[in-house]
Formats: C-alpha cells, sequence, structure tokens
C-alpha cells in the first residue's frame, strides 16, 4: 500500500474518531455503510478501526489498545498521541486547509452573476407564456362575430287579430324553411320598442334614454306574442316574436347570429 495513501487512511480514521460518538450504533451502521462503498479502510490499521468501532457500538468487550500503535486509548479506538501526531501532521493539515478552501469557493456566490441568471430565466418564462397564449389564440376560432342584426324584408301590415300577426310572422320565418311559428299570447310591450330604427337593440337603447325619453318611450300597448322554433340536422333556434296592432315587429332570441340573444330587435 503506498504512503499516500496509508496517510489519507490514517487521517480518515483520526477525523471519525474525534467527530462521532461510537457508541451510537445508527452512526457507525452508516460508517461501515459508505465504508463499503468507498473501500477507504484497507489497511490492517483500517480492518482492526471497523472490528472495535462495531465492537463498542454493540456492546461488546473492546479492547483499550490504539489501533493504531497499541499503546493505551482512552476512547477505546485511537490513543491521544496518535490523534495528535496525525491531526497535526503536515498531511493532516494540508487537508483541512484543502477542505476549507473548497469550502470557501463553494460560498463565493457573485450576487450580479445570480441576478442576471434569475432576471434571464424570468424573461424565457415570460416569453413562452406569451407564445403559449398567443398559440391557443390563433388556434381558437373566431366565433359569435358582431354582425348586422337580421331585419325583415317586408314593410309593417296592420294587424286586426292574431292570424293575421300569424300570417305576418310566416312571411320572415316559412314553414318551408324549417320553422315552425304558433301564437302563445296577448300581453302589454312598451311603446317605445316599437319605434324603434330596424336593426336597433332595444336594451341597448333604453340604458341610454334621458328622463324625458323615458316617460314616452315606455307607455304600453297590446301585443300578439308569438314563438318561433328552428330545427335541422346541425342545429336548433328558438325565439319570439311581438306584434303590435300597426304591424311593427320585434323579436327575441337567437335569430341575430352574435347579438344579445338576451334582448329584443326591431325586425319590422
Amino acid at each position: 500500500m503506498g504512503d499516500e495513501k496509508l496517510r489519507k487512511e490514517l487521517f480518515y480514521m483520526v477525523r471519525l474518531t474525534s467527530k462521532y460518538d461510537f457508541s451510537n450504533i445508527d452512526v457507525v451502521e452508516e460508517i461501515l455503510r459508505l465504508e463499503n462503498e468507498r473501500q477507504i479502510l484497507d489497511s490492517v490499521f483500517g480492518k482492526r478501526f471497523k472490528t472495535r468501532i462495531f465492537d463498542i457500538a454493540t456492546g461488546q468487550n473492546a479492547d483499550d489498545k490504539c489501533v493504531i500503535c497499541g499503546q493505551l486509548a482512552n476512547n477505546h479506538v485511537i490513543c491521544d498521541h496518535c490523534m495528535t501526531t496525525i491531526g497535526d501532521s503536515g498531511y493532516g493539515k494540508k487537508e483541512v486547509e484543502s477542505k476549507q478552501d473548497k469550502k470557501r469557493v463553494s460560498l463565493h456566490i457573485n450576487p450580479k452573476l445570480v441576478f442576471q441568471y434569475i432576471a434571464v430565466f424570468c424573461l424565457t418564462l415570460i416569453l413562452l407564456v406569451q407564445i403559449w397564449v398567443l398559440s391557443l389564440w390563433i388556434s381558437i376560432p373566431t366565433r359569435n362575430q358582431v354582425v348586422e342584426a337580421k331585419v325583415s324584408d317586408y314593410d309593417p301590415v296592420e294587424i286586426t287579430s292574431i292570424e293575421d300577426g300569424l300570417k305576418e310572422v310566416k312571411k320572415d320565418f316559412p314553414e318551408e324553411d324549417g320553422y315552425t311559428v304558433y301564437f302563445s299570447q296577448e300581453r302589454e310591450e312598451f311603446v317605445g320598442r316599437f319605434l324603434l330604427d330596424k336593426g336597433q337593440c332595444c336594451l341597448e337603447v333604453e340604458e341610454g334614454l334621458t328622463n324625458e325619453e323615458r316617460y314616452d318611450y315606455f307607455f304600453t300597448e297590446e301585443v300578439y306574442v308569438y314563438y318561433i322554433s328552428y330545427k335541422d340536422d346541425s342545429s336548433a333556434k328558438q325565439g319570439i316574436a311581438e306584434v303590435n296592432k300597426d304591424g311593427a315587429i320585434i323579436v327575441l332570441g337567437s335569430f341575430n347570429d352574435g347579438r344579445r340573444t338576451d334582448s329584443y330587435y326591431k325586425f319590422r
């Protein structure tokens, strides 16, 4: 065995002896486990050392002689003379200084460099998130585009009965195109809704009325109410049409794609 390896082994034994309590079986088992992996204690002294610390941990009558020189060892492993001689040797001091230098090197951190790394990481992360959001935005098909509200091509005709109202609504929603229209009830509706321009949203207009305009707008009149439904192989729609005596019509529902289906629109 080379002198360098032996010095390393002896110094290792001294360090373990000065650092650990060999009466603790958990400590000794961990030392021996690591030794089996590293194979540092190969010399006769190392073998004695492993045997001695195991005897101490298991409570056996351990020899009081130093495993290195054979003199009396107060700690039952290595005598004070060997502990001092090996620990204060040139090799021992060199090992200690080397370990301290490594610690100093490992603890020397450049704050500016760390900040730069963190900044680069954050900017890269933000860029990746933006790319991901953009890809999602591009991949989502455009839906519910706001388009001009659907309006009637016919002029208002005076309505005198339920049948007259039904006939006029069916002009815009004919059965041959898949629509079903039927009478529901008579009720009161705001006069102002029937006076709007075709295509205007009643709710949007009402939100902007002044107090004076609201007074005239919210008078009521009797109207006929008709339900409208549509269904084909790929879609289905429902809505309501209200017709006043002058033949003006407002509609509510999903017949104006992209518009507010919860609000009435002036239709005719």
